[in-house]
Formats: C-alpha cells, sequence, structure tokens
C-alpha cells in the first residue's frame, strides 16, 4: 500500500508547477492570436482582391459576348448592415428623363443610358467590412450624381468640396425604403466597358441609370405602382431586361412619360444612379476608422449613420454630426497611403520612414489597395503609392 501511494504521488502536480504550465500557455496565446488574427485578414484580404477582380472580368466579358451594342458594367454596392456587392450589368436602352429631383421644367430634362443586372451573371460580395471606393477627379460632381444628398455636404460646409477629388462610397442603401420616389439619395460608380471590344470607359457626360429593386412593398399598393409592370421588385427582379424595355417602348403618352421616369427614372427608389470610375480602392472599414479614430456604425456595418437612426430622420447617406468637419480629406489621405501623423491621425503627407522618425510619428503604412483599371484588356493594375 505504501508503494501505491509513493507511485501516485509522483504522477500529481505541484501548484508550482501548474503556475508554470499555465503561464507558458498564456505566453503561447499572447503569441498565437495576433498571429492568427493577422493571418485571417490576410487571408480575407485576398479572397476580396480575388473577388474585384473576377467581377470586373465578367463585367468585360458581359461586354464582349453583347451583339446588340449593350456595354458591359461592374457596378458596386453596399446594403447598410450588409456587405459590398458587386453586380454585373448591361446597357439595355435610354430614357429621356427629369434633370434633377424637384422640378418637373419639360425644358429640364437629359438622356439617360439604363443598366440592369445582366442574365447568367450571380453578384459578387465581398467579406464583412472589406469596401470599395471609386475615385472621382475634381468638379466631377453633379447636382443628381453624388449631389445635395451628398454625404461630405452634410458634415462638411466647404462647398469646394465639389472642386476637389474624393473616393466616393457607393450610397446604394442610404434611402428611405418606405417611399417610392426616395432614389436621388442612391449614388454609386462602375466600371464600365464597351460592347463587342472590351474596351473601358472613361467618364461620360451623364451619369446612368441602374435598376436596383428596393427590399419593400411600402407604396407598391397604390396608384399607379399598384398596376401590372409597375412592381420592380417582382417583375424586375424576374426579368429586369424585360422590365426596363416593356418601359423604354410603350406607346408615346404624357401619362406613359411621367410613370415611366416614376417608375425608372431618377426619382425612383428602385433605381440607382451611378458613373463610370477608371480606379478604386480595396480597403478594410474597420482599419479606415481605427485610423481616424472615429466609431464605425453597428447598424449600417460603416462609417455612414443607418438610415434608420434616430439622428437620420431623413435616412440620407451621411456622417455623423460630431465626426472631423474635414472627415472626406482624412478619408482620400489614408486611401492613398497617408496612415499617420499627429496623433496617429493622417496630416497629408505621405512620408518615409525617416521623415516619420524625424516628426516623431510612427511611419506611414499604406492599408488601401489602389488599382487601375487597364484601357484595353480591363486587367487590375496595383497603383504604387508616391512617397
Amino acid at each position: 500500500m505504501n508503494i501505491n501511494i509513493t507511485r501516485n504521488s509522483r504522477l500529481a502536480f505541484t501548484i508550482t508547477e501548474l503556475l508554470v504550465v499555465i503561464t507558458l500557455i498564456v505566453i503561447l496565446v499572447l503569441i498565437a492570436v495576433p498571429s492568427f488574427q493577422a493571418m485571417i485578414y490576410s487571408s480575407e484580404e485576398g479572397m476580396a482582391e480575388t473577388q474585384v477582380r473576377s467581377a470586373i472580368r465578367a463585367a468585360r466579358d458581359a461586354a464582349i459576348r453583347s451583339n446588340g451594342g449593350a456595354d458591359g458594367a461592374a457596378v458596386f454596392s453596399f446594403e447598410p448592415g450588409g456587405r459590398a456587392t458587386i453586380i454585373i450589368c448591361v446597357k439595355v436602352g435610354e430614357m429621356t428623363d427629369w434633370f434633377d429631383d424637384t422640378s418637373n421644367d419639360p425644358n429640364r430634362t437629359v438622356r439617360r443610358e439604363i443598366f440592369v443586372a445582366a442574365p447568367g451573371f450571380a453578384p459578387v460580395t465581398l467579406p464583412r467590412t472589406w469596401m470599395i471606393r471609386g475615385y472621382v477627379s475634381a468638379n466631377a460632381f453633379t447636382n443628381a450624381w453624388y449631389g445635395d444628398a451628398f454625404s461630405g455636404l452634410t458634415t462638411n460646409t466647404d462647398a469646394t468640396i465639389r472642386t476637389q477629388r474624393n473616393w466616393v462610397f457607393p450610397e446604394t442603401g442610404f434611402f428611405d425604403d418606405t417611399l417610392t420616389s426616395d432614389g436621388f439619395r442612391r449614388s454609386t460608380f462602375m466600371v464600365r466597358f464597351q460592347a463587342g471590344t472590351g474596351a473601358l470607359v472613361g467618364a461620360t457626360t451623364e451619369p446612368a441609370l441602374v435598376l436596383a429593386p428596393r427590399n419593400s412593398a411600402a407604396g407598391r399598393t397604390n396608384p399607379p405602382f399598384n398596376d401590372e409592370g409597375f412592381r420592380a421588385d417582382r417583375e424586375g427582379r424576374e426579368d429586369p431586361v424585360k422590365f426596363v424595355r416593356s418601359w423604354l417602348t410603350r406607346k408615346y403618352t404624357t401619362t406613359v412619360v411621367n410613370d415611366r421616369r416614376a417608375v425608372i427614372g431618377r426619382r425612383s427608389s428602385d433605381m440607382v444612379l451611378a458613373r463610370p470610375v477608371m480606379q478604386i480602392a480595396m480597403y478594410n472599414e474597420q482599419k479606415l476608422a481605427a485610423a481616424l479614430k472615429v466609431r464605425m456604425n453597428s447598424a449600417s456595418g460603416s462609417l455612414y449613420l443607418s438610415p434608420g437612426d434616430a439622428a437620420n430622420p431623413n435616412h440620407q447617406p451621411m456622417y455623423p454630426l460630431d465626426y472631423p468637419s474635414n472627415l472626406l480629406s482624412k478619408i482620400d489621405q489614408w486611401i492613398e497611403g497617408d496612415t499617420s501623423g499627429p496623433g496617429g491621425i493622417p496630416d497629408g503627407v505621405v512620408k518615409t520612414v525617416s521623415e516619420s522618425v524625424a516628426a516623431n510619428e510612427p511611419p506611414d503604412s499604406p492599408e488601401a489597395k489602389l488599382f487601375a483599371i487597364d484601357r484595353l484588356t480591363g486587367v487590375l493594375r496595383p497603383m504604387e503609392v508616391q512617397r
């Protein structure tokens, strides 16, 4: 019996030994967790880039396959609380639309092209918190496209923002989806290719309309939206090409023209205005928020206020009012490689390591990936940040 007791005592651990083992485990966890998180981040980044490249390639393929002059486009979309999505679209026609959102003046009209989701192409979705922005040159904004509803003009009283270059966010889901005519708040960008040749299409005079039915039946039971052929959420999803063409080919009457503009025009909540861009940026929204020292909105999954937020009763695409007034400039700076400055916030200058050390600041470490789209092949070409 004494032998058994001695043998059992040798199999036991002392408190000191247990503490040593626990300490080692904690150290290993502290080392492993950041590495694991970095591995996940790198994997998601690679997945996001692969998805973007495949979507751009699919849009170009749709344009090349076209035998009726229908350009193809990769249209960028984001729904609050969801993920960034790329919709492969084709042009189905053109229409005369009201010039702006409030005037019914027949002398203030404009010709706009219309795109719909291309048959046979599934939307491409990026990993959560991964986003795409499009580069817009100075003086490119219009009253309709990123106009008065543009978030930068909501929080930044400096109207010269219109005259500056911007990396714009796909503001497709920031509107009141219970209304039939709140579409003027919906703006985004696209990468567009010419039918037949697949050549990249640059900035156009007028942004195009894209059919993007809202996920709501509100208002669709009232005239004229309760008539057959008015339900973009039904007929428009089942066969978007047929739905739009049926409106474009209806016999001309004043009633038909007004109904057409109400259903597939700029004001319609089922439509988004999109303009071609030639450069895009892929980045992580959480990283951007951390660099700017602002919080992400948990409901929208972005820096924007959710359309249902109490601080956003008009369902505008807007940032919280307590964000810095120069937020848009800081976003542009961060995307273009300036990730550090006084207090860790971008200061408008991309510094070398030696310059950062001299300024007693952490070195700039570009987080966003910038791409230019090749005009002939449609291939994404990485853009190096100039330092």
